[in-house]
């Protein structure tokens, strides 16, 4: 874009008079004052901008311009055979043509506005992209005022001073129709008094600097009350890092914080800038999370506890009969030569009544607690009332408690099949003549005598020997534990979707596409004029957060990571909360801690 493009407003009525607005980095018209003779009335609507811009509502905006608004230009009214009105800049001679670009002037009260890229559900601030300081839409605006053949061009001086179409354009053309309604106010008020002094409004008001107090400073608490804060902090914390429940509390906590600090913002805010738009969606993208949470907890809750029986009957069955009696049939399958595989007979009776031992005691417990499951179905159908995420949330703790003898079976397998392992690899570091050098932290050549040899080949013989016993136990428990985690993996992806989902972001995107702009373009229209055109913004910006947690929930459960710690003999973990759990409060950067591992099982 040069200097010979001009922003005009297309819903300006057709009328002469003197232009206001800006000239820098674009030519762009606010509105006319409506005046016959460009000489005598320069000044007094020169008199009126300045009242206007010194309203407290411009203002508390101004410092979004690098130049104030001004009279730029003389517009006379359109003829019958002319659709355009003719615009004559300060400055230009009045045969020198100009190429009008129209704009619609958005009021604040219907919160449109132009903007380059799509930023108001940037849940995380760490998240946000660098962008480039040119956006891509800037550039295909750019690029289509250059391959214009009709737009006339000047010479390579001109060129090379010429404007592009950036940020500070579209928030001079979001807040023109402010500047507008301002200038009107003036003039509806009558001819502005020549005497009264502009007041400055180039810099803001300085805001006296607050001196420290005593009163400010924080004062020291007793030592047992701090010991007792701190000492239920890190309880917390290591409650949220075992219970699904306990972090699914906070979250509710953080959004109770972030609605209270936000509602006298969002509520009491008029300037209505790009920043308090996103905040307001933000703010009733929450609410209406939250209501819709309830209200669907509140449904599945009634559910629960009107069935609350049948429910417990049906869960003690299922209880007994896949996590007790099939693991039982599992094990004593396996001590039988399973598919004709002989296994040590020794080592696997060892295996098959130690953890037919862990089972049973398990399963004796569950039918010691089977009368109290229509009491924990019925506290979950209360539970209701905090939401659905917190009903799915003690799913997920009710299946880690009842599944903790899988887990404790899994833990036994899977550290002996670990330290097998780890033989295999120092013999396998004997027999090559290597040795590890704990001290270097690397593998040096050393001789071995006679003995030792002859130990590492017994011990290799029994590892050979034993191996596959120890595989084929461990196979079973790994892939309990890969189903539960499975489970798990599905409960808190329909968790973080009805945490997180932009449901309030979706229905303006329906409702009206221009409050959730992604992008701007230049289109020709029917009539000839060009039209500076807001496009709405896509589908995928919009979940753009779900990408993330897409990629979050894809690395930790891929499938080649999963086999990686199979072959390995590695714990398998559900991914930690924290990992797809998005901060409605900025966290401020704080000293590094410890990070808590994730204790769900």
């Amino acid at each position: 874009m040069g200097q010979n493009t001009v922003l005009w407003p297309s819903d300006l009525p057709p009328c002469g008079g003197l232009c206001y607005g800006w000239t820098q980095p674009l030519v762009l018209v606010a509105g006319i004052v409506p005046h016959n003779d460009r000489d005598t009335k320069k000044e007094e609507a020169e008199t009126t901008i300045e009242c206007a811009i010194a309203d407290p509502r411009w203002r508390a905006v101004q410092d979004k311009f690098s130049s104030r608004p001004s009279i730029i230009g003389m517009s006379k009214a359109p003829t019958s055979k002319d659709f355009l009105p003719t615009f004559i800049m300060n400055g230009t001679s009045t045969g020198q043509s100009c190429q009008l670009v129209m704009y619609q002037r958005h009021r604040r009260q219907s919160m449109r506005f132009y903007a380059f890229d799509f930023t108001e559900l940037d849940i995380l601030p760490s998240q946000g992209s660098v962008h480039d300081p040119s956006p891509l839409s800037s550039k295909n605006a750019n690029a289509v005022f250059a391959t214009d053949f009709t737009r006339p061009r000047g010479t390579a001086a001109s060129a090379s001073q010429a404007g592009s179409l950036d940020a500070e354009v579209l928030n001079q053309a979001n807040f023109a129709q402010l500047l507008a309604d301002l200038v009107d106010r003036q003039l509806s008020r009558g001819k502005p008094n020549a005497d009264r002094p502009s007041t400055p409004v180039s810099s803001t008001p300085e805001i006296p600097a607050e001196t420290p107090s005593t009163s400010s400073q924080p004062s020291e608490t007793p030592g047992p009350w701090r010991r007792g804060c701190n000492s239920i902090k890190r309880s917390f914390v290591l409650a949220r890092s075992i219970s699904t429940t306990a972090d699914q509390l906070d979250v509710r906590l953080e959004q109770g914080v972030y609605v209270a600090n936000e509602m006298p913002y969002v509520y009491h805010d008029k300037s209505r800038t790009v920043t308090s738009i996103s905040k307001y969606i933000k703010f009733h993208n929450c609410i209406w999370l939250v209501l819709n949470d309830v209200i669907i907890g509140v449904a599945f809750g009634s559910f629960l506890c009107e069935n609350q029986h049948i429910l417990a009957a049906w869960l003690e069955y299922l209880m007994q009969y896949y996590l007790v009696h099939r693991m039982k049939l599992a094990l004593l399958w396996l001590n039988n030569w399973p598919a004709g595989l002989k296994l040590n007979t020794e080592l696997s009776q060892f295996y098959c009544h130690t953890l037919i031992g862990v089972v049973s005691a398990w399963g004796w417990l569950l039918e010691r607690a089977a009368p109290y499951f229509p009491a924990l179905i019925w506290a979950i159908g209360i539970a209701g009332c905090c939401g659905m995420t917190m009903i799915v949330s003690l799913f997920s703790d009710t299946l880690s408690l009842f599944t903790a003898h899988l887990y404790a079976c899994y833990i036994i397998s899977a550290t002996i099949f670990r330290q097998q392992l780890n033989l295999a690899g120092s013999l396998w570091n004997l027999f090559r003549g290597k040795r590890y050098n704990v001290l270097r932290n690397r593998i040096d050549t050393w001789d071995y005598d006679l003995d030792q040899l002859l130990l590492g080949t017994i011990l290799f013989t029994l590892l050979a020997f034993l191996y596959p016993t120890v595989l084929t136990y461990y196979a079973l428990f790994a892939t309990a534990r890969l189903a539960v985690m499975m489970i798990h993996a599905v409960l808190d992806t329909a968790t973080a979707l009805l945490n997180h989902f932009p449901l309030f972001a979706l229905l303006l995107r329906v409702k009206d596409p221009l409050r959730l702009p992604g992008g701007v373009c230049v289109q020709r229209s029917k009539k000839g004029p060009l039209l500076l055109v807001s496009q709405p913004a896509p589908l995928s910006s919009i979940f753009r957060h779900y990408a993330h947690l897409a990629g979050r929930l894809t690395t930790h459960y891929h499938p080649l990571r999963m086999l990686r710690q199979l072959a390995s003999g590695r714990l398998m973990t559900p991914i930690p909360r924290s990992a797809i759990r998005y901060n409605m409060i900025p966290v401020q950067p704080q000293k590094s801690e410890g990070s808590a591992a994730t204790g769900r099982t």
